[in-house]
């Protein structure tokens, strides 16, 4: 008794873990017996359903939780990863009592979560199939993170335990990048390096996911180094992996080893390496490794969130026969979203082409471009066709007489026997420095030339380039060589914590605009996103997809088939240019500007920045003092 009473002791370090994990996964914590809504008992609390405290008696798992009114789900914690066998067969064991006990309700679900919170836990969900146990997996992996509720309804539904599309929310992204962020912090890592640090153990985990620390720091940063390396190398890019390898001094090597060790254990919980495969994690995970470090504030970057990167693919109707080109790619954003669309339409043979051959990006900020090019590695592009320079320094042509497909060239001048052969380019230019010579704009020429005729260019721009006058100049001969086919305002602060007025634009190659031709005008007025925590993330109960798909298919209809679909007034219609301001705003009957509420939300977004401020000062103290 007394050895059952210490493990019982030991294992309740696990539920405030399991909580978390549920909660974070969209289950609601709550106990059920207080809270109409709850769905998680924990021990006790499950005996109050009179069909499980029959079934039970006096045995209760650590936690049940209500999936539906009749579906069930157990789960058994053990202290220690090595006791995880012994979780799973009384996880099962417990489900058992109930389903043989119960004519009313049924236990479909067993998990079983082994270890601590110093040496990190294992956990392992099991689907009851035909009478039989049959394990969760993605592809051939079992799943080791908490299940979501939607990813549950989604086992239920398909009665197969096997899901192809996991998926990691952007709160659950940012949250890991935060506590890995901490981490490495605390290990002398400088902010400009951490989102590297993450991306070279990304890689070497997906060499071998047997990587561990076993008491020897250097071998450990030598082995993952070595397993990182042979990605760059195996795709002749060894000049990028120059750029990023690790090399800590004798001072800091301890320290970074043993982070980076804690660093795995956090990766593989959140089964981000199987994630990264299907969905874009990695871009929202980066990008808050960029935010914290105030990096991407420096380089002018905005970074395009993922939501955005969809529409413009979706409303582009990309196609595995498109060629796309970014020239300010970032962390890959709008390559993965086109991608991730071909991707849905193709076989697997397909898709592999369209990856290695017909996805082109640049960007002269090599240590950002070299997660853009990690990001595209885990989607199996095995060429990799990211320049780590400045887009303004080359061509992206093909060749008449030998091969079709492009390349970058150096120049500008094109010879007889070049052609242009990109389809689609989608961008998001970094918003111009006081002293850069390189405005937005530019990157729209630069995108427009490399496009075959008739080919289509989406940009993020802030306004002020559609509707101020020192910029009219541009717009009028933008209009004398090319269409503008629609314009779309976007939440001021949908790059938050940066607050900016930004649109964007989708212009037609090579036709020149007739002045009684339509321009789709449009804004997003909720995007499906809230503020929390310095972060933009989706709001519980709501799909932006959902909130997005009728101005996607109405963008859509319009800019590929020339077919007006719906429009919904004030907030996307159709009209001629009336205006030298190309923004939705002085066409759609409302303020040009949107001031007051332009200003509002300035002022809202400088008071959160300052609470962040003063709880990293805070933070900062706290670790100074101990």
């Amino acid at each position: 008794m007394a050895g059952r009473g210490a493990r019982r002791s030991s294992e309740f370090r696990a539920y405030p873990w399991i909580l978390k994990k549920l909660k974070l996964r969209d289950w609601n914590s709550a106990n059920p017996n207080r809270n109409p809504k709850g769905e998680v008992w924990t021990q006790n609390e499950c005996l109050a359903n009179p069909e499980i405290s029959k079934a039970l008696g006096t045995k209760k798992p650590e936690n049940v939780v209500i999936i539906s009114s009749n579906i069930f789900w157990t789960i058994e914690a053990k202290e220690g990863r090595t006791n995880i066998k012994t979780a799973v067969k009384e996880a099962q064991e417990y489900a058992s009592y109930i389903n043989n006990s119960s004519q009313i309700i049924r236990v479909l679900f067993a998990t079983s979560v082994a270890g601590n919170d110093e040496e990190g836990y294992e956990i392992r969900h099991f689907y009851l199939k035909s009478g039989e146990w049959k394990s969760v997996v993605v592809g051939k992996h079992p799943l080791q993170r908490m299940l979501s509720k939607k990813e549950a309804l989604r086992i239920i539904d398909s009665d197969s335990p096997n899901l192809e599309r996991p998926e990691l929310s952007i709160s659950e992204a940012v949250q890991l990048s935060n506590q890995i962020n901490e981490t490495l912090h605390l290990a002398k890592v400088g902010k400009e390096e951490r989102a590297l640090f993450v991306a070279i153990l990304l890689l070497a985990l997906h060499e071998d996911l047997s990587l561990q620390y076993r008491n020897d720091a250097r071998i450990f940063i030598n082995d993952i180094n070595s397993r990182a390396e042979k990605v760059f190398r195996d795709s002749g890019r060894n000049e990028l992996w120059e750029l990023i390898k690790i090399r800590p001094s004798n001072e800091t090597l301890e320290g970074q080893a043993r982070a980076l060790s804690d660093i795995i254990s956090y990766l593989k919980e959140a089964d981000i390496l199987h994630v990264a495969q299907s969905a874009d994690v990695l871009g929202p995970f980066f990008e808050s490794f960029l935010r914290y470090g105030n990096t991407s504030k420096e380089l002018g970057i905005v970074l395009t969130p993922r939501h955005i990167c969809w529409l413009v693919a979706e409303a582009l109707e990309i196609k595995d026969s498109d060629i796309i080109y970014d020239p300010a790619v970032g962390t890959g954003g709008f390559l993965v979203a086109a991608f991730n669309r071909v991707r849905n339409q193709v076989p697997e043979r397909q898709l592999k082409i369209f990856a290695k051959d017909n996805l082109f990006g640049a960007d002269d900020t090599g240590k950002i471009a070299v997660l853009a090019f990690i990001n595209m590695y885990f989607r199996g592009d095995g060429k990799h066709n990211i320049k780590i320079d400045s887009c303004f320094s080359y061509k992206l042509v093909g060749s008449s007489k030998t091969s079709k497909k492009p390349k970058f060239k150096e120049g500008n001048e094109r010879t007889k026997a070049e052609i242009n052969l990109v389809t689609k380019v989608m961008m998001n230019p970094p918003f111009a420095l006081k002293n850069s010579i390189q405005k937005e704009y530019h990157f729209v020429d630069h995108g427009l030339e490399q496009l075959a005729n008739n080919g289509l260019l989406f940009s993020i721009l802030p306004a002020s380039v559609m509707y101020e006058k020192k910029y009219s100049v541009w717009r009028v001969l933008l209009l004398e060589k090319h269409t503008l086919k629609a314009v779309v305002s976007f939440p001021v602060d949908l790059f938050y914590p940066v607050a900016t007025e930004s649109v964007g634009v989708f212009i037609k190659k090579g036709v020149p605009h007739d002045v009684g031709e339509d321009v789709l005008w449009g804004r997003i007025i909720d995007d499906g996103f809230i503020k929390r925590k310095g972060f933009r993330v989706e709001k519980e109960k709501t799909n932006y997809q959902t909130l997005l798909d009728p101005l996607v298919a109405c963008l859509r209809s319009w800019i590929i088939y020339g077919s007006k679909f719906s429009v919904k007034p004030g907030e996307y219609d159709f009209s001629p240019i009336t205006s030298d301001e190309l923004v939705p705003q002085a066409h759609l009957g409302i303020s040009s500007l949107e001031v007051q509420a332009y200003n509002q939300e300035v002022r809202r977004i400088y008071k959160d920045i300052s609470i962040q401020i003063w709880d990293q000062r805070q933070q900062l103290e706290e670790v100074s003092d101990v």
